[in-house]
């Protein structure tokens, strides 16, 4: 498919235009936070789910935003989803929910992904997040101001981890 390359090229043009007004503030005076991940097992919506409550009982609006899979798409999936078949054969983004995602000016955009693909890719790059927090990789450095550096395999730890470092920043 066409689109799956555009997309590649558009995330390219996007990282690009978006390098200026980046920088975050702290985290106590944060008023909205993104969450970017790819659905894999119950376990890891769980986490996920406690994430958000946690975040959400710091006084802070969290809009979520899930891959899954066309294989494994479900009608019952509480928040906005999307699958590579959302993509056009022009690359562009064919779910409203998407575009308003990647739109939104969050002070926080976390990517939980272990390694992110090249939908999550797109999606980091044309926001316009203020910081956007994800795990460290090589090679992904230019999608994010803040990386968390977690050895550790489990998905719970490494939202833990995430949620303590992006308490850290502080305005000084």
């Amino acid at each position: 498919m066409i689109g799956k390359y555009l997309v590649n090229w558009k995330t390219k043009f996007a990282l690009k235009k978006h390098k200026e007004g980046r920088g975050s503030g702290g985290y106590a005076e944060a008023k909205s936070v993104g969450i970017l991940y790819s659905y894999s097992t119950e376990g890891n919506h769980n986490s996920t789910n406690e994430l958000i409550k946690r975040i959400e009982n710091e006084g802070k609006t969290v809009k979520v935003m899930t891959f899954i899979s066309g294989a494994k798409k479900t009608d019952t999936y509480a928040f906005p989803y999307f699958s590579e078949k959302d993509l056009s054969t022009s690359g562009k983004w064919t779910k409203r929910e998407v575009e308003d995602f990647k739109n939104e000016p969050f002070d926080y955009l976390l990517s939980l992904d272990k390694g992110i693909d090249k939908y999550s890719k797109n999606i980091l790059a044309s926001s316009p997040a203020k910081c956007r927090v994800g795990r460290f990789a090589e090679g992904v450095s230019e999608y994010f101001e803040m990386m968390i550096n977690h050895d550790d395999d489990g998905f719970a730890s490494l939202l833990n981890q995430m949620h303590h470092y992006i308490k850290k920043v502080r305005n000084e």
